[in-house]
């Protein structure tokens, strides 16, 4: 009897995973292997007729002065249940230098449980002429609704500026 309920939740976990709701604000950090930093990290998931999109917000700092970026990015549930993030469009930055090209790859598992969900794996970024591949690890919590948020500040500023939409 142990072996069928074990077989079964083992059958039936990719259901559960997709059944999840991923909307909302997640917060964590964003590991990268070359420099060896963990840095904040905010992806915002929305439904926008019917199918999954977001923003992003990381930070760092380089000389002591803090530098952002924001983008939109492509969001989508893999058949294997890995949440899938693509960076879409680079929407604000005070970047010193940007290379319009880069583009980052989030795959990530979604584990925890389902009062405290975590998305959860590794990134790459592509190369390009001027930079190399970056790579790292994501870890972020599913936020409350009222969390303090750089990125859901930038998007309630946006929404009527540029038809930034901050809303599920």
């Amino acid at each position: 009897m142990k072996r069928l309920v074990y077989t079964l939740a083992v059958l039936l976990s990719p259901f559960f995973v997709f059944s999840q709701n991923i909307t909302g604000l997640w917060k964590g950090t964003i590991y990268n292997d070359s420099t060896k930093q963990a840095l904040p990290y905010e992806v915002y998931i929305c439904k926008e007729s019917g199918k999954l999109t977001g923003y992003s917000h990381t930070c760092f700092a380089i000389d002591g002065k803090q530098y952002y970026g924001i983008k939109k990015v492509k969001v989508r549930q893999a058949k294997d249940g890995k949440i899938v993030i693509l960076d879409d469009a680079m929407l604000a930055n005070n970047y010193p230098a940007i290379d319009k090209n880069v583009l980052q790859l989030n795959v990530l598992d979604l584990t925890g449980t389902t009062t405290e969900p975590v998305l959860d794996g590794p990134f790459e970024t592509n190369r390009t002429k001027q930079y190399g591949i970056l790579t790292g690890h994501i870890n972020l919590k599913k936020a409350d609704a009222g969390a303090e948020s750089a990125l859901m500040n930038y998007l309630q500023r946006s929404s009527n500026e540029n038809g930034v939409t901050a809303s599920n």
